[in-house]
């Protein structure tokens, strides 16, 4: 579970970068992204299309989600300006904030999901090499530090 929050969060990271419109030119770096995973997981045309289709779907939900929540808290913001909210009221737009962040997460598992179904299983072995080697990257410069792994 640890390793798939890990990936969720690097998708919610990522994901704003690659917010571009699919006719629109993206950055180097999206491309150069792109063009690595498509490699490593070697992805076949069909795979690439439908991971199009589902990361198209998850960015139009993830959008209207973000706006949805942006307003809420912009209802939050009216009322506190306002001097003595009403308990109820504030009560109610938390309650519905967390209802979307929630709603926010599980858009993201989906696309996640949705994706892994897209791979065989030599794919999903690498997909899972990849959330493995970011889970030990932060405690890698410790094992350099102590000269354990060569520096390079």
């Amino acid at each position: 579970m640890k390793k798939f929050l890990i990936v969720l969060m690097v998708l919610s990271v990522v994901s704003p970068v690659l917010a571009q419109e699919l006719e629109a030119e993206p950055p180097p770096i999206v491309e150069a992204s792109h063009h690595a995973v498509v490699l490593f997981l070697k992805l076949s045309p069909e795979q690439v299309e439908a991971w199009h289709v589902i990361y198209q779907i998850h960015r139009e939900k993830e959008q209207r989600l973000r706006e949805m929540i942006a307003q809420v808290q912009a209802d939050i913001d009216v009322l506190f300006e306002a001097g003595d909210p009403d308990p109820g009221a504030v009560g109610e737009l938390f309650i519905l904030r967390r209802q979307y962040g929630e709603d926010l997460l599980d858009v993201h598992i989906v696309y996640h999901e949705d994706f892994v179904l897209l791979l065989n299983d030599a794919q999903t072995r690498r997909l899972g090499f990849i959330a493995r080697a970011d889970d030990v990257q932060k405690i890698i410069p410790a094992f350099k530090l102590f000269e354990l792994i060569p520096r390079r």
